[in-house]
């Protein structure tokens, strides 16, 4: 397996898995990895990922495909304008694990959620990589997904901290997530912040 034959293979990949390397090449050489890795030809992104150093990365992409999850939380409000402030670390909701990827592209943090909530996301072109797609909340499950994975969100004055700007929010999309909601406690946050909303809006 020589460099230039890899990056042949991979060079309009965003990130490259240890099995997108078995599935080319049957088996994946550690040493020679590392070797690369050591000489600069590539830069890891997660264990078992890989970054081809001299390519363009979509960081957003990258979020997407360093754990199976969508963009949300205070990133997705921050890219909707909905919080005024701009979020330097990418935000993800996981449909697998908890986590917290740091490298050189920046920190990664996932929060994990149970399945039926792992929803209410959509997808949005990459400018980067050609034909690729990025899953990110829409601007009504990012703010679900905030309030019900931020425990210290329990009233009125928590929510106005948040500084919303709730104009093209539908508060009846954030209400069918909450209807899947089971714990009371979670519940009766949900609750309150919807009672917010529907005085704002």
């Amino acid at each position: 397996m020589k460099f230039l034959e890899f990056k042949k293979h991979f060079d309009d990949f965003n990130v490259i898995t240890h099995q997108d390397v078995k599935n080319v090449f049957g088996d994946v050489n550690a040493t020679q990895i590392s070797l690369w890795k050591q000489k600069g030809y590539l830069k890891s992104a997660k264990k078992g990922m890989y970054i081809l150093a001299d390519n363009e990365i979509d960081k957003l992409l990258m979020a997407n495909e360093l754990n199976d999850s969508y963009i949300s939380l205070e990133f997705a409000l921050s890219f909707y304008q909905i919080i005024p402030e701009i979020s330097q670390s990418i935000i993800s909701v996981s449909n697998n694990r908890q986590e917290t990827v740091e490298n050189d592209f920046g920190t990664f943090y996932y929060h994990k959620i149970t399945p039926k909530l792992f929803t209410g996301f959509t997808l949005i072109k990459s400018t980067i990589k050609k034909d690729r797609f990025i899953k990110i909340a829409k601007p009504e499950k990012s703010l679900f997904d905030l309030v019900y994975l931020r425990t210290d969100l329990k009233n009125e004055k928590d929510f106005e901290s948040l500084r919303l700007n709730l104009e093209r929010i539908e508060v009846g999309k954030i209400r069918k997530y909450v209807k899947l909601i089971e714990a009371e406690s979670i519940k009766k946050r949900l609750d309150n912040f919807l009672d917010y909303c529907n005085v704002r809006i």
